[in-house]
């Protein structure tokens, strides 16, 4: 459990970097927040495509650990194209490769850590909020040593903490049991069960907006005249305000549903994202960061853990990948290729107003699953 707590704390590091700065780095490189929209949705759209593909192969071959391990030193040495890049159509190709192998780093370590946490009858959120401590440490740090060094230097501090994540990743240990081999029929029965597709769906509805705000949030304090040291200030205070929460949602999912807090979760997105479309003064959208407490931690124990229940055992790996793979890959891609154009074509403020309607449908949607599965197990019961 301490590997799994120290990788989440170190790998966090360099998401941080990838999540809050890569934006203001291809600002830095003079592309527009269309653009930039572009290289954050390319990355998302081939994580679609890896995250299930690098799961059925840990699953296949029974390992997470000597997967880790591969992708993240070829996560090294394709994050350094991105920073010798000198045009866009370079820096387009450099973020599929790079996000090919990176992308499906974190998810695989969670399926790990849910895997451990179920047999042994341990707090997931015990392992996971390390992760949201080490975003915000290293978001804030982060900020200010740019501010020293220069944005342009970006890549030496996102390479030191991919090397510090495979060094961690050695300690891990794999699987303590093996499961059933995997089949294409168990592959098949999962991707048809009509109830795990409609989870993803709302899944994706809620993730739209939160993925929107990753790609614009620092270009528009940026340009609301933010500095690095208070962008990172603003992904400080989400994930520093996530960390207890991830912790204690243990006690929340034995008195609720999971699809009851993610239909909350999604009541709470609404208001958050509704609120950043009012107002358009710096330090009051970073205080406002806060809410991710109460919307990202919520929604993200409660709908990986329900994953867990949708499919069977020997598919934990791909059933969590997969929804990564919409959560953090569709998601993304929608949210970085319209808030993007819809940033620069319509401003910010519409743009957050929007994406709040999507969080209220996705929270309805899980509400409904909510009511209907709960309608079955009484006629079951009966």
């Amino acid at each position: 459990m301490l590997s799994l707590s120290l990788f989440n704390l170190i790998s966090y590091f360099a998401m941080s970097v990838v999540v809050a700065f890569f934006p203001i780095y291809f600002q830095y490189k003079g592309l527009n927040p269309a653009e930039i929209g572009w290289l954050l949705a390319v990355g998302t759209f081939i994580s679609v495509f890896s995250q299930p593909i690098w799961g059925l192969i840990a699953d296949k071959k029974q390992t997470i650990k000597r997967i880790v391990l591969l992708l993240l030193v070829f996560s090294l040495l394709t994050s350094s194209f991105i920073f010798f890049a000198d045009s866009f159509s370079y820096l387009f190709f450099a973020m599929a490769l790079f996000f090919f192998f990176f992308s499906p780093v974190q998810p695989l370590v969670d399926s790990l850590a849910t895997a451990y946490t179920i047999e042994r009858g341990k707090n997931y959120g015990a392992v996971r909020m390390w992760g949201s401590i080490g975003f915000a440490t290293s978001s804030l740090v982060t900020g200010i040593v740019i501010e020293w060094i220069g944005i342009e230097n970006i890549g030496f501090i996102l390479g030191t903490f991919i090397i510090l994540t495979f060094l961690i990743s050695t300690r891990l240990m794999d699987r303590s049991t093996k499961m059933a081999s995997i089949s294409t029929s168990l592959v098949v029965q999962t991707l048809k069960n009509k109830e795990y597709v409609f989870f993803l769906f709302a899944v994706f509805l809620i993730t739209f907006p939160h993925r929107m705000n990753d790609s614009i949030l620092g270009l528009y304090l940026s340009k609301l005249g933010a500095t690095e040291g208070e962008i990172g200030a603003a992904w400080t205070i989400a994930a520093a305000s996530e960390a207890p929460f991830i912790f204690i949602m243990a006690l929340f999912l034995k008195k609720f549903h999971h699809l009851q807090l993610m239909a909350f979760a999604g009541g709470i997105y609404f208001i958050r994202w509704f609120l950043y479309g009012m107002t358009d003064h710096v330090w009051t959208i970073i205080s406002l960061q806060a809410l991710h407490s109460i919307t990202f931690a919520v929604f993200l124990v409660a709908s990986l853990q329900y994953v867990a229940v949708l499919v069977p055992r020997e598919m934990l790996a791909t059933g969590q990948t997969i929804f990564f793979a919409v959560q953090s890959g569709l998601g993304g891609i929608f949210g970085s290729l319209i808030g993007g154009y819809m940033m620069k074509e319509l401003g910010a403020p519409f743009t957050y107003q929007v994406g709040s309607l999507f969080a209220l449908a996705g929270s309805l949607l899980s509400f409904v699953m909510y009511l209907s599965r709960k309608k079955r197990v009484l006629q079951a019961s009966e």
